[in-house]
Protein backbone atom coordinates (compact mmCIF):
# COMPACT_ATOMS: atom_id res chain seq x y z
CA UNK A 1 0.00 0.00 0.00
CA UNK A 2 1.61 3.32 -1.07
CA UNK A 3 2.27 5.66 1.81
CA UNK A 4 0.66 9.08 1.42
CA UNK A 5 3.07 11.84 2.37
CA UNK A 6 1.92 14.94 4.20
CA UNK A 7 0.88 17.67 1.80
CA UNK A 8 1.92 21.24 2.74
CA UNK A 9 -1.06 23.49 3.50
CA UNK A 10 -2.10 26.18 1.05
CA UNK A 11 -5.35 28.12 0.79
CA UNK A 12 -5.42 31.03 -1.65
CA UNK A 13 -8.37 32.88 -3.13
CA UNK A 14 -7.88 35.10 -6.19
CA UNK A 15 -9.31 36.20 -9.56
CA UNK A 16 -7.44 35.52 -12.80
CA UNK A 17 -8.68 36.19 -16.34
CA UNK A 18 -12.28 36.51 -15.20
CA UNK A 19 -12.25 33.24 -13.25
CA UNK A 20 -12.28 32.71 -9.50
CA UNK A 21 -9.25 30.59 -8.57
CA UNK A 22 -9.23 28.71 -5.26
CA UNK A 23 -6.05 26.80 -4.42
CA UNK A 24 -6.53 24.03 -1.86
CA UNK A 25 -3.61 22.01 -0.55
CA UNK A 26 -3.53 19.99 2.68
CA UNK A 27 -5.78 17.76 4.75
CA UNK A 28 -9.58 17.85 4.64
CA UNK A 29 -10.77 18.43 8.18
CA UNK A 30 -13.25 20.45 10.20
CA UNK A 31 -11.77 23.73 11.43
CA UNK A 32 -11.94 24.02 15.21
CA UNK A 33 -9.47 26.86 15.73
CA UNK A 34 -8.88 29.98 13.67
CA UNK A 35 -5.27 29.02 12.92
CA UNK A 36 -6.03 25.43 11.88
CA UNK A 37 -4.26 24.78 8.55
CA UNK A 38 -6.88 22.54 6.95
CA UNK A 39 -9.18 22.41 3.93
CA UNK A 40 -12.63 22.90 5.41
CA UNK A 41 -16.21 23.62 4.35
CA UNK A 42 -16.50 26.87 6.34
CA UNK A 43 -13.57 28.60 4.60
CA UNK A 44 -14.71 27.37 1.20
CA UNK A 45 -18.23 28.71 1.78
CA UNK A 46 -16.89 32.08 2.89
CA UNK A 47 -14.68 32.24 -0.21
CA UNK A 48 -17.32 31.25 -2.76
CA UNK A 49 -20.73 32.27 -1.41
CA UNK A 50 -20.86 35.55 -3.35
CA UNK A 51 -18.99 34.34 -6.45
CA UNK A 52 -20.85 34.44 -9.78
CA UNK A 53 -17.86 33.88 -12.09
CA UNK A 54 -16.63 30.47 -13.16
CA UNK A 55 -14.72 28.74 -10.35
CA UNK A 56 -11.47 26.80 -10.70
CA UNK A 57 -10.23 24.81 -7.71
CA UNK A 58 -6.59 23.70 -7.84
CA UNK A 59 -6.52 20.65 -5.56
CA UNK A 60 -3.75 18.68 -3.88
CA UNK A 61 -4.88 16.66 -0.85
CA UNK A 62 -4.38 13.23 0.75
CA UNK A 63 -7.92 13.42 2.16
CA UNK A 64 -9.08 13.44 5.75
CA UNK A 65 -12.47 13.62 7.43
CA UNK A 66 -15.24 11.97 5.41
CA UNK A 67 -18.07 14.15 6.77
CA UNK A 68 -16.18 17.38 6.05
CA UNK A 69 -15.47 16.12 2.54
CA UNK A 70 -19.14 15.28 1.94
CA UNK A 71 -20.18 18.74 3.18
CA UNK A 72 -17.80 20.33 0.66
CA UNK A 73 -19.14 17.97 -2.04
CA UNK A 74 -22.73 19.06 -1.50
CA UNK A 75 -21.78 22.73 -1.34
CA UNK A 76 -19.93 22.62 -4.67
CA UNK A 77 -22.62 20.53 -6.33
CA UNK A 78 -25.28 23.11 -5.39
CA UNK A 79 -23.17 26.16 -6.31
CA UNK A 80 -24.72 28.12 -9.23
CA UNK A 81 -21.35 28.79 -10.89
CA UNK A 82 -19.56 26.37 -13.16
CA UNK A 83 -17.00 24.58 -10.97
CA UNK A 84 -13.84 23.02 -12.39
CA UNK A 85 -11.41 21.09 -10.19
CA UNK A 86 -7.85 20.75 -11.45
CA UNK A 87 -5.85 18.10 -9.61
CA UNK A 88 -2.29 19.38 -9.26
CA UNK A 89 -0.81 16.53 -7.21
CA UNK A 90 -3.04 14.07 -5.40
CA UNK A 91 -6.75 13.64 -4.77
CA UNK A 92 -7.16 10.81 -2.27
CA UNK A 93 -9.74 9.59 0.22
CA UNK A 94 -12.04 12.43 1.34
CA UNK A 95 -10.48 14.78 -1.23
CA UNK A 96 -12.18 12.75 -3.98
CA UNK A 97 -15.52 14.10 -2.76
CA UNK A 98 -14.32 17.57 -3.78
CA UNK A 99 -13.75 16.42 -7.36
CA UNK A 100 -17.09 14.57 -7.30
CA UNK A 101 -18.86 17.87 -6.61
CA UNK A 102 -17.34 19.60 -9.64
CA UNK A 103 -18.87 20.10 -13.08
CA UNK A 104 -15.52 19.30 -14.70
CA UNK A 105 -12.39 17.56 -13.41
CA UNK A 106 -8.96 17.98 -15.01
CA UNK A 107 -6.00 15.78 -14.04
CA UNK A 108 -2.53 17.14 -14.64
CA UNK A 109 0.05 14.74 -16.07
CA UNK A 110 1.58 12.64 -13.28
CA UNK A 111 -1.24 13.20 -10.78
CA UNK A 112 -3.06 10.42 -8.92
CA UNK A 113 -6.42 9.60 -7.40
CA UNK A 114 -7.18 7.08 -4.65
CA UNK A 115 -10.40 5.70 -3.14
CA UNK A 116 -10.82 3.37 -0.16
CA UNK A 117 -13.24 2.21 2.52
CA UNK A 118 -14.06 4.46 5.47
CA UNK A 119 -11.89 3.81 8.52
CA UNK A 120 -11.79 4.82 12.17
CA UNK A 121 -10.56 3.78 15.60
CA UNK A 122 -12.82 1.90 18.00
CA UNK A 123 -12.67 0.64 21.58
CA UNK A 124 -15.08 -0.88 24.06
CA UNK A 125 -17.06 -4.09 24.26
CA UNK A 126 -18.37 -6.11 21.33
CA UNK A 127 -21.55 -4.06 21.14
CA UNK A 128 -19.52 -0.87 20.88
CA UNK A 129 -17.40 -2.42 18.15
CA UNK A 130 -20.51 -3.61 16.29
CA UNK A 131 -22.00 -0.11 16.41
CA UNK A 132 -18.80 1.28 14.91
CA UNK A 133 -18.86 -1.40 12.20
CA UNK A 134 -22.47 -0.58 11.34
CA UNK A 135 -21.58 3.11 11.09
CA UNK A 136 -18.65 2.37 8.77
CA UNK A 137 -20.85 0.27 6.51
CA UNK A 138 -23.39 3.08 6.30
CA UNK A 139 -20.66 5.58 5.48
CA UNK A 140 -19.32 3.28 2.75
CA UNK A 141 -22.80 3.12 1.21
CA UNK A 142 -22.93 6.92 1.17
CA UNK A 143 -19.50 7.08 -0.48
CA UNK A 144 -20.58 4.52 -3.07
CA UNK A 145 -23.61 6.65 -3.95
CA UNK A 146 -21.37 9.69 -4.54
CA UNK A 147 -18.88 7.77 -6.70
CA UNK A 148 -21.62 6.00 -8.67
CA UNK A 149 -23.33 9.30 -9.45
CA UNK A 150 -20.03 10.83 -10.57
CA UNK A 151 -18.58 7.98 -12.61
CA UNK A 152 -21.50 5.86 -13.77
CA UNK A 153 -19.66 2.77 -12.51
CA UNK A 154 -21.61 -0.02 -10.81
CA UNK A 155 -21.62 -0.18 -7.02
CA UNK A 156 -20.10 -3.68 -7.20
CA UNK A 157 -17.13 -2.38 -9.17
CA UNK A 158 -16.70 0.65 -6.92
CA UNK A 159 -16.95 -1.48 -3.79
CA UNK A 160 -14.23 -3.78 -5.14
CA UNK A 161 -11.96 -0.81 -5.78
CA UNK A 162 -12.64 0.64 -2.34
CA UNK A 163 -11.90 -2.70 -0.68
CA UNK A 164 -8.50 -2.90 -2.34
CA UNK A 165 -7.70 0.82 -1.82
CA UNK A 166 -7.51 1.50 -5.53
CA UNK A 167 -5.03 4.00 -6.99
CA UNK A 168 -5.66 5.57 -10.40
CA UNK A 169 -3.28 7.33 -12.75
CA UNK A 170 -4.47 10.51 -14.44
CA UNK A 171 -5.45 8.60 -17.58
CA UNK A 172 -7.21 5.89 -15.55
CA UNK A 173 -9.17 8.53 -13.64
CA UNK A 174 -10.50 9.77 -16.99
CA UNK A 175 -11.10 6.23 -18.30
CA UNK A 176 -13.24 5.26 -15.31
CA UNK A 177 -15.23 8.49 -15.09
CA UNK A 178 -13.67 10.26 -12.12
CA UNK A 179 -12.22 12.99 -14.36
CA UNK A 180 -12.95 14.51 -17.75
CA UNK A 181 -9.51 15.12 -19.22
CA UNK A 182 -5.75 15.11 -18.70
CA UNK A 183 -3.98 18.44 -19.03
CA UNK A 184 -0.88 17.99 -21.17
CA UNK A 185 1.71 20.48 -22.38
CA UNK A 186 0.89 21.73 -25.87
CA UNK A 187 3.54 20.67 -28.43
CA UNK A 188 5.67 23.52 -29.72
CA UNK A 189 5.38 24.38 -33.40
CA UNK A 190 8.34 23.12 -35.42
CA UNK A 191 10.44 25.98 -36.83
CA UNK A 192 9.96 26.48 -40.58
CA UNK A 193 12.85 25.45 -42.81
CA UNK A 194 15.21 28.42 -43.38
CA UNK A 195 15.66 27.60 -47.07
CA UNK A 196 11.88 27.61 -47.50
CA UNK A 197 11.61 30.96 -45.70
CA UNK A 198 14.22 32.51 -48.03
CA UNK A 199 12.56 31.03 -51.11
CA UNK A 200 9.17 32.42 -50.10
CA UNK A 201 10.65 35.84 -49.34
CA UNK A 202 12.38 35.98 -52.76
CA UNK A 203 9.17 34.95 -54.51
CA UNK A 204 7.22 37.73 -52.79
CA UNK A 205 9.90 40.31 -53.63
CA UNK A 206 10.00 39.28 -57.28
CA UNK A 207 6.22 39.47 -57.51
CA UNK A 208 6.23 43.00 -56.07
CA UNK A 209 8.95 44.14 -58.50
CA UNK A 210 7.45 42.61 -61.63
CA UNK A 211 4.01 44.16 -61.21
CA UNK A 212 4.96 47.86 -61.86
CA UNK A 213 7.20 46.86 -64.78
CA UNK A 214 4.40 44.89 -66.39
CA UNK A 215 2.01 47.79 -66.00
CA UNK A 216 4.53 50.14 -67.56
CA UNK A 217 5.11 47.87 -70.51
CA UNK A 218 1.41 47.46 -71.08
CA UNK A 219 0.97 51.22 -70.90
CA UNK A 220 3.66 51.81 -73.51
CA UNK A 221 2.15 49.25 -75.86
CA UNK A 222 -1.24 50.92 -75.87
CA UNK A 223 -1.83 53.00 -79.10
CA UNK A 224 -1.79 56.73 -78.52
CA UNK A 225 -4.94 58.68 -79.21
CA UNK A 226 -5.14 60.99 -82.25
CA UNK A 227 -5.33 64.09 -80.03
CA UNK A 228 -2.24 63.06 -78.12
CA UNK A 229 -0.34 62.49 -81.33
CA UNK A 230 -1.35 65.88 -82.75
CA UNK A 231 -0.25 67.64 -79.55
CA UNK A 232 3.17 66.07 -79.91
CA UNK A 233 3.31 66.91 -83.64
CA UNK A 234 3.39 63.32 -84.72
Amino acid sequence: MPKVKKVPFQFTNEIQNGKHILTLSGNVQKKYWRDDDVINAKDIRESLDTVTDDIVIKLNSPGGDVFEGIEIYNYLKDHPSNVTVEVTGLAASAATFIIAGADEVIMNVGTSLMIHEASTFAWGNKQDIQKTLNALETIDDSILAIYSDKTGQTTDQLREWMNEEKWFTADEAVEFGFANSVKRAEPEEEPQDIAELIQNAVAVAMANLSQPVTDQVEQELKPKSLIARLRKGE
